[in-house]
Protein backbone atom coordinates (compact mmCIF):
# COMPACT_ATOMS: atom_id res chain seq x y z
CA UNK A 1 0.00 0.00 0.00
CA UNK A 2 1.01 3.85 -0.55
CA UNK A 3 3.51 4.76 2.17
CA UNK A 4 2.71 1.07 4.20
CA UNK A 5 4.94 -1.57 4.93
CA UNK A 6 5.63 -3.70 1.95
CA UNK A 7 4.43 -7.35 1.37
CA UNK A 8 6.54 -9.71 -0.64
CA UNK A 9 5.60 -11.34 -3.28
CA UNK A 10 5.62 -14.93 -1.40
CA UNK A 11 3.56 -13.56 1.68
CA UNK A 12 0.71 -16.30 1.88
CA UNK A 13 -1.27 -14.50 4.87
CA UNK A 14 -4.51 -12.77 3.23
CA UNK A 15 -3.47 -9.43 1.86
CA UNK A 16 -6.65 -8.07 2.58
CA UNK A 17 -5.37 -7.82 6.48
CA UNK A 18 -2.29 -6.04 5.64
CA UNK A 19 -4.37 -3.25 3.41
CA UNK A 20 -6.99 -2.94 6.80
CA UNK A 21 -4.34 -2.23 8.78
CA UNK A 22 -2.88 0.25 6.48
CA UNK A 23 -6.28 1.75 6.11
CA UNK A 24 -7.20 1.88 9.91
CA UNK A 25 -3.19 3.10 11.12
CA UNK A 26 -3.55 6.16 13.28
CA UNK A 27 -0.38 7.25 10.70
CA UNK A 28 -3.15 7.34 8.17
CA UNK A 29 -5.44 10.22 9.22
CA UNK A 30 -7.94 10.32 5.81
CA UNK A 31 -10.07 7.14 6.17
CA UNK A 32 -10.94 8.12 10.12
CA UNK A 33 -11.68 11.68 8.89
CA UNK A 34 -14.00 9.72 6.16
CA UNK A 35 -15.63 7.66 8.59
CA UNK A 36 -16.19 10.51 10.87
CA UNK A 37 -17.52 13.12 8.04
CA UNK A 38 -20.07 10.35 7.35
CA UNK A 39 -21.40 8.84 10.64
CA UNK A 40 -22.01 13.12 11.00
CA UNK A 41 -23.27 13.62 8.01
CA UNK A 42 -25.79 10.58 8.69
CA UNK A 43 -27.17 12.24 11.78
CA UNK A 44 -27.46 16.07 10.82
CA UNK A 45 -27.63 15.80 6.95
CA UNK A 46 -24.65 17.55 6.49
CA UNK A 47 -21.31 16.79 7.05
CA UNK A 48 -18.43 18.90 8.67
CA UNK A 49 -17.13 18.46 4.92
CA UNK A 50 -20.03 18.68 2.53
CA UNK A 51 -20.29 17.03 0.15
CA UNK A 52 -19.41 13.61 2.47
CA UNK A 53 -17.41 12.25 -0.42
CA UNK A 54 -15.57 15.32 -1.44
CA UNK A 55 -12.78 15.26 1.29
CA UNK A 56 -9.91 17.53 -1.08
CA UNK A 57 -7.42 20.26 0.26
CA UNK A 58 -9.49 23.41 -1.18
CA UNK A 59 -12.88 21.92 0.49
CA UNK A 60 -12.51 21.88 4.02
CA UNK A 61 -14.48 21.47 6.72
CA UNK A 62 -16.90 24.15 8.63
CA UNK A 63 -14.96 22.96 11.81
CA UNK A 64 -12.00 21.51 11.45
CA UNK A 65 -11.24 21.43 15.25
CA UNK A 66 -14.19 19.90 15.59
CA UNK A 67 -13.35 17.02 12.78
CA UNK A 68 -9.91 16.67 14.01
CA UNK A 69 -11.13 16.08 17.66
CA UNK A 70 -13.82 13.34 16.18
CA UNK A 71 -11.11 11.41 14.38
CA UNK A 72 -8.69 11.10 16.90
CA UNK A 73 -11.87 10.30 19.55
CA UNK A 74 -12.23 7.19 17.08
CA UNK A 75 -8.68 6.05 16.60
CA UNK A 76 -8.09 6.34 20.78
CA UNK A 77 -11.35 3.98 20.80
CA UNK A 78 -10.18 2.02 18.22
CA UNK A 79 -11.91 2.66 15.61
CA UNK A 80 -15.44 1.71 17.91
CA UNK A 81 -18.46 3.18 15.91
CA UNK A 82 -20.74 3.24 18.43
CA UNK A 83 -18.84 5.30 21.15
CA UNK A 84 -18.51 8.13 18.14
CA UNK A 85 -22.28 8.03 17.30
CA UNK A 86 -23.08 7.50 21.45
CA UNK A 87 -20.74 11.08 21.88
CA UNK A 88 -22.29 12.86 18.78
CA UNK A 89 -26.19 11.90 19.83
CA UNK A 90 -25.53 13.05 23.69
CA UNK A 91 -23.79 16.33 22.20
CA UNK A 92 -25.79 19.68 22.50
CA UNK A 93 -25.58 19.92 18.97
CA UNK A 94 -27.55 17.13 18.08
CA UNK A 95 -30.00 18.09 21.14
CA UNK A 96 -30.80 20.99 19.92
CA UNK A 97 -34.00 22.50 18.62
CA UNK A 98 -34.88 22.05 14.55
CA UNK A 99 -37.08 25.56 15.88
CA UNK A 100 -35.93 28.54 13.38
CA UNK A 101 -34.32 31.69 15.00
CA UNK A 102 -34.61 34.95 13.90
CA UNK A 103 -30.91 34.80 13.86
CA UNK A 104 -30.65 31.64 12.38
CA UNK A 105 -32.84 31.35 9.75
CA UNK A 106 -30.52 31.19 6.72
CA UNK A 107 -28.04 29.21 8.36
CA UNK A 108 -27.47 25.88 7.01
CA UNK A 109 -24.00 25.18 7.31
CA UNK A 110 -22.73 25.48 11.24
CA UNK A 111 -25.68 23.58 13.39
CA UNK A 112 -26.84 26.54 15.09
CA UNK A 113 -29.85 24.27 15.01
CA UNK A 114 -30.96 21.28 13.94
CA UNK A 115 -31.77 20.43 10.15
CA UNK A 116 -35.37 19.32 9.51
CA UNK A 117 -34.87 16.37 7.02
CA UNK A 118 -36.66 13.43 5.32
CA UNK A 119 -35.98 9.93 6.35
CA UNK A 120 -33.72 7.99 4.36
CA UNK A 121 -35.68 5.88 1.96
CA UNK A 122 -34.75 2.45 4.05
CA UNK A 123 -35.94 4.05 7.06
CA UNK A 124 -39.27 5.20 5.88
CA UNK A 125 -40.26 1.79 4.77
CA UNK A 126 -39.15 0.11 7.74
CA UNK A 127 -40.71 2.75 9.98
CA UNK A 128 -44.49 2.00 7.66
CA UNK A 129 -43.63 -1.77 8.23
CA UNK A 130 -43.64 -1.32 11.79
CA UNK A 131 -46.19 1.03 12.93
CA UNK A 132 -48.46 -1.25 10.80
CA UNK A 133 -46.99 -4.00 11.32
CA UNK A 134 -46.98 -5.85 8.21
CA UNK A 135 -43.44 -6.95 7.22
CA UNK A 136 -42.06 -6.26 3.31
CA UNK A 137 -41.21 -8.94 1.12
CA UNK A 138 -38.12 -8.35 -0.71
CA UNK A 139 -37.54 -12.09 -2.28
CA UNK A 140 -38.26 -10.07 -5.70
CA UNK A 141 -34.82 -8.92 -7.47
CA UNK A 142 -34.62 -6.89 -11.04
CA UNK A 143 -33.42 -8.77 -14.22
CA UNK A 144 -31.18 -6.67 -16.72
CA UNK A 145 -34.68 -7.32 -19.20
CA UNK A 146 -36.50 -5.63 -16.70
CA UNK A 147 -38.44 -8.72 -15.45
CA UNK A 148 -38.99 -10.23 -11.74
CA UNK A 149 -37.41 -13.13 -10.55
CA UNK A 150 -38.65 -14.73 -7.29
CA UNK A 151 -35.88 -15.51 -4.95
CA UNK A 152 -35.04 -17.04 -1.29
CA UNK A 153 -32.24 -15.05 -0.59
CA UNK A 154 -34.13 -12.65 1.64
CA UNK A 155 -37.00 -14.18 3.94
CA UNK A 156 -39.95 -12.03 4.57
CA UNK A 157 -39.74 -9.99 7.04
CA UNK A 158 -35.91 -8.51 6.28
CA UNK A 159 -35.69 -5.06 6.79
CA UNK A 160 -35.45 -2.37 4.10
CA UNK A 161 -31.78 -1.78 5.94
CA UNK A 162 -30.84 -5.38 5.89
CA UNK A 163 -30.52 -5.28 2.22
CA UNK A 164 -27.10 -6.27 0.51
CA UNK A 165 -27.99 -4.30 -2.56
CA UNK A 166 -29.74 -2.71 -4.64
CA UNK A 167 -31.66 -5.12 -7.19
CA UNK A 168 -34.29 -5.55 -4.89
CA UNK A 169 -37.30 -4.43 -6.68
CA UNK A 170 -38.93 -2.05 -4.75
CA UNK A 171 -41.27 0.68 -5.76
CA UNK A 172 -41.54 2.87 -2.79
CA UNK A 173 -37.45 2.60 -2.78
CA UNK A 174 -36.85 3.56 -6.10
CA UNK A 175 -39.47 6.40 -5.56
CA UNK A 176 -37.84 7.82 -2.55
CA UNK A 177 -34.13 7.75 -3.90
CA UNK A 178 -32.33 4.91 -2.82
CA UNK A 179 -28.71 4.84 -3.67
CA UNK A 180 -28.87 2.16 -7.01
CA UNK A 181 -24.93 1.81 -6.54
CA UNK A 182 -24.31 2.60 -10.59
CA UNK A 183 -21.65 4.42 -9.32
CA UNK A 184 -19.59 4.93 -6.66
CA UNK A 185 -21.13 8.51 -5.67
CA UNK A 186 -22.85 9.50 -2.49
CA UNK A 187 -24.67 12.08 -5.57
CA UNK A 188 -26.98 8.94 -6.18
CA UNK A 189 -29.08 8.51 -3.29
CA UNK A 190 -31.41 11.38 -3.57
CA UNK A 191 -33.96 13.23 -0.86
CA UNK A 192 -35.27 15.66 -2.77
CA UNK A 193 -39.12 15.73 -2.80
CA UNK A 194 -41.33 15.09 -5.98
CA UNK A 195 -44.77 15.05 -6.82
CA UNK A 196 -44.69 11.28 -7.42
CA UNK A 197 -43.78 10.63 -3.71
CA UNK A 198 -46.50 12.70 -2.78
CA UNK A 199 -49.08 10.48 -5.35
CA UNK A 200 -47.84 6.99 -3.78
CA UNK A 201 -47.91 7.99 -0.46
CA UNK A 202 -51.34 9.03 -0.95
CA UNK A 203 -52.44 6.77 -3.14
CA UNK A 204 -50.55 4.04 -3.58
CA UNK A 205 -50.40 0.49 -2.29
CA UNK A 206 -46.71 0.85 0.62
CA UNK A 207 -49.41 2.90 3.25
CA UNK A 208 -53.04 1.57 1.83
CA UNK A 209 -52.61 -1.90 1.33
CA UNK A 210 -50.92 -2.60 4.96
CA UNK A 211 -53.73 -0.30 6.37
CA UNK A 212 -55.95 -2.72 5.26
CA UNK A 213 -54.20 -6.18 5.77
CA UNK A 214 -56.71 -8.20 7.85
CA UNK A 215 -53.70 -9.49 10.28
CA UNK A 216 -52.00 -6.03 10.59
CA UNK A 217 -51.79 -3.38 13.49
CA UNK A 218 -55.63 -2.00 12.90
CA UNK A 219 -57.04 -5.27 13.34
CA UNK A 220 -54.97 -6.49 16.47
CA UNK A 221 -55.94 -2.80 18.05
CA UNK A 222 -59.56 -3.30 17.50
CA UNK A 223 -59.37 -6.87 18.70
CA UNK A 224 -57.65 -5.02 21.64
CA UNK A 225 -61.09 -3.53 22.84
CA UNK A 226 -59.61 -0.67 23.51
CA UNK A 227 -61.32 2.78 23.78
CA UNK A 228 -61.86 5.60 21.52
CA UNK A 229 -59.11 7.63 23.18
CA UNK A 230 -56.44 4.47 24.11
CA UNK A 231 -57.03 4.25 20.15
CA UNK A 232 -55.81 7.86 19.43
CA UNK A 233 -53.26 7.83 21.66
CA UNK A 234 -51.89 4.29 20.77
CA UNK A 235 -51.87 5.71 17.69
CA UNK A 236 -50.07 8.71 17.84
CA UNK A 237 -47.88 7.18 20.46
CA UNK A 238 -46.74 4.26 17.19
CA UNK A 239 -46.56 6.65 14.23
CA UNK A 240 -44.86 10.30 16.14
CA UNK A 241 -43.54 9.06 19.08
CA UNK A 242 -46.25 11.55 21.54
CA UNK A 243 -49.46 11.61 22.75
CA UNK A 244 -52.10 13.83 20.93
CA UNK A 245 -52.89 17.26 21.92
CA UNK A 246 -56.01 18.39 23.05
CA UNK A 247 -56.87 19.77 20.22
CA UNK A 248 -56.41 16.88 18.14
CA UNK A 249 -57.76 14.01 20.40
CA UNK A 250 -61.03 15.89 20.29
CA UNK A 251 -60.86 16.38 16.29
CA UNK A 252 -60.53 12.58 16.56
CA UNK A 253 -62.79 11.30 19.18
CA UNK A 254 -65.57 13.54 17.36
CA UNK A 255 -65.17 11.21 14.24
CA UNK A 256 -64.76 8.45 15.75
CA UNK A 257 -67.81 8.49 18.09
CA UNK A 258 -70.25 9.43 15.45
CA UNK A 259 -68.94 6.95 12.90
CA UNK A 260 -70.81 3.65 12.87
CA UNK A 261 -69.57 0.23 13.67
CA UNK A 262 -69.40 -0.73 10.66
CA UNK A 263 -67.05 2.34 9.79
CA UNK A 264 -64.93 1.86 13.01
CA UNK A 265 -62.28 0.25 11.05
CA UNK A 266 -62.10 2.98 8.10
CA UNK A 267 -62.41 5.65 10.59
CA UNK A 268 -59.10 4.02 12.22
CA UNK A 269 -57.24 3.33 8.79
CA UNK A 270 -57.86 7.48 7.79
CA UNK A 271 -56.16 8.42 11.12
CA UNK A 272 -53.35 6.12 10.66
CA UNK A 273 -52.99 7.29 6.75
CA UNK A 274 -53.36 10.95 8.07
CA UNK A 275 -50.17 10.12 10.63
CA UNK A 276 -48.02 8.06 8.20
CA UNK A 277 -48.29 10.89 5.89
CA UNK A 278 -47.40 13.90 8.11
CA UNK A 279 -44.67 15.82 7.79
CA UNK A 280 -43.82 14.99 11.56
CA UNK A 281 -43.82 11.16 10.80
CA UNK A 282 -41.98 11.60 7.31
CA UNK A 283 -39.25 13.64 8.66
CA UNK A 284 -36.67 14.11 11.07
CA UNK A 285 -36.95 16.88 13.16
Amino acid sequence: PLDGESVTMHETTDRRHHIAEWITSPDNPYFTRSVVNRIWAAYFGVGLVDPVDDLRASNPASNEVLLSALAGFLVQHDFDLKSLMRLILQSETYQRSSQVLPENKGENRFYTRYYPRRLMAEVLQDAIAFVTDVADDFSQVALTDGSLEKTGFYAKGTRALELYDSSVASYFLQTFGRNERAITCECERSNQPSMVQVLHLANGDTINEKLREKTGRIQSLMDAGLSNEQLIDRAYLLCVSRRPTQLEKTAHLKILTESLPSERRLVLEDLFWALLTSREFLFQH
